[in-house]
């Protein structure tokens, strides 16, 4: 098995991950970065993505318009999230279960898992000619919200693992108490506050934590996020059910009624213009634009951040070096290899 990885370390729009063994070769993800060369487009049967999230995705047309002529595999979820629409699809959840494996054409055989990180996101342990590659894509397993199939007892002879946090050594739980203290600080003097975040993903943690935190301030969320929320029992089999327990019979106003509280914006980089114009306003009358999750280089959120006017508080989506480390004890990976880190 050989792979070739291209793209910056380090870059949120990921590495390409290109794994050719024989006469097989299949490309891992495909973000925001121009990786792969021509003839490895071109060889490569299979697509495997992660996630709907566009530093995992966003390059597929580039890749069709390149000679990507192969199947991309992804579950049903992710299929109906992303903005592209492969002319050959393989949606993993339809052909097995989480946690079983099936074989794919061209003697692949794959075993998928969820991943933690939202709706449709997952893990994949690929078999081809005798060897073995797991590819963790952004992997949580302490998650309020969302289900983790936990990776363990898997030999293989690559791991390509998410250790984005690197030597932050914090415990998802003391990311949680951080973000909940600085949204409780500015709440409970009477301040709006507007939270940015991504359209599929951990904006349903925070949602969970806040009612349990904070159940007395109202909250309020913008059209998609409310339409999200009013489907959420099509998704059980991705939620924990501690979620609907606690989300149960409670009323969320659309945004645009907010006079106090707390605001979610599907909008990660304020990008939006009436967003952004809500923004400015609650920030001239005080309030807070809080981020928790990675701002863009060049995007409205960064710059808000860069001139003091917004603060970024994370809420942790993905494993530092600790939890990677771990995880690899729990496993048997003969080379690792780290990404997003």
């Amino acid at each position: 098995m050989k792979m070739s990885i291209s793209g910056e370390e380090g870059t949120h729009g990921r590495n390409y991950f290109f794994i050719e063994s024989g006469e097989t070769a299949f490309l891992l993800d495909g973000g925001t970065i121009q990786g792969p060369t021509a003839e490895q487009i071109k060889a490569a049967g299979w697509l495997f993505v992660s996630r709907s999230h566009i530093n995992h995705n966003k390059a597929y047309d580039w890749l069709c318009e390149n000679g990507f002529d192969g199947t991309v595999v992804m579950t049903r979820e992710t299929a109906q999230q992303v903005k592209f629409s492969p002319q050959k699809v393989c949606i993993i959840d339809e052909l097995t279960p989480a946690m079983e494996s099936v074989e794919l054409e061209g003697g692949i055989s794959v075993m998928w898992g969820r991943s933690g990180q939202c709706t449709g996101s997952c893990w994949y342990n690929i078999s081809v000619n005798g060897e073995n590659i797991l590819f963790s894509g952004d992997y949580v397993e302490d998650t309020l919200s969302y289900k983790c199939d936990e990776i363990r007892g898997i030999k293989a002879d690559f791991a390509i693992l998410d250790s984005a946090y690197g030597n932050d050594t914090r415990t998802p739980e003391e990311h949680r108490v951080i973000l909940a203290n600085a949204i409780s600080d500015a709440v409970e003097n009477e301040k709006l506050v507007v939270l940015p975040v991504p359209k599929y993903g951990h904006w349903l943690e925070i949602l969970l934590l806040l009612r349990r935190k904070l159940p007395h301030i109202p909250f309020l969320l913008d059209t998609h996020l409310r339409n999200e929320l009013s489907r959420i029992d099509e998704y059980y089999d991705w939620i924990r059910p501690e979620f609907f327990d606690t989300i149960k019979d409670v009323h969320f106003p659309g945004a645009t009624s907010a006079g106090s509280g707390i605001m979610f914006f599907s909008d990660p980089q304020l990008e939006g213009d009436k967003v952004r114009r809500i923004a400015e306003d609650i920030l001239s009358r005080g309030g807070k634009v809080i981020f928790t999750g990675s701002e863009y280089p060049g995007s409205y959120g960064n710059k808000l951040v860069e001139e003091g006017r917004a603060i970024n508080v994370r809420y942790a989506v993905h494993m530092n070096d600790t939890e990677r480390t771990e995880l690899e004890r729990v496993n048997s990976f003969d080379k690792v290899i780290l990404c997003h880190n």
